[in-house]
């Protein structure tokens, strides 16, 4: 089942997300290995947990996430709902995961068709 969270992003295809939820040590240890090395920041597996951006238990690089707040602020589930989307902001953010600018896309034109 997929979970969206404000940004766009799928939690059912991130590896934290599905470790957490699933209990998988052995992926989370992994995860951490592998991100620590792509973003050259020393990442533990104890660290990654997350329950969705929502839920107020997500790992320390999404804690402070903007676009929750915004969504907060704006009533709305995500981006792809504000009248103005997409701002610069969520523009930037989702350059490398098109997959997710792909559904924000979606929920836009649903609620603001032509």
């Amino acid at each position: 089942m997929r979970k969206y969270e404000s940004c766009g992003i799928d939690c059912s295809r991130c590896p934290v997300y599905v470790a957490t939820v699933n209990s998988d040590e052995k992926l989370r240890e992994e995860t951490a290995k592998k991100w620590s090395k792509e973003i050259n920041l020393e990442i533990e597996a104890k660290d990654l947990v997350c329950y969705g951006c929502k839920s107020g238990q997500t790992w320390k690089m999404c804690k402070d996430c903007p676009f929750v707040e915004c969504c907060k602020e704006k009533g709305l589930n995500n981006c792809g709902e504000y009248e103005s989307y997409p701002c610069p902001e969520i523009s930037k953010f989702l350059k490398s995961l098109p997959s997710d600018f792909a559904f924000l896309d979606q929920v836009y034109k649903e609620r603001f068709p032509d």
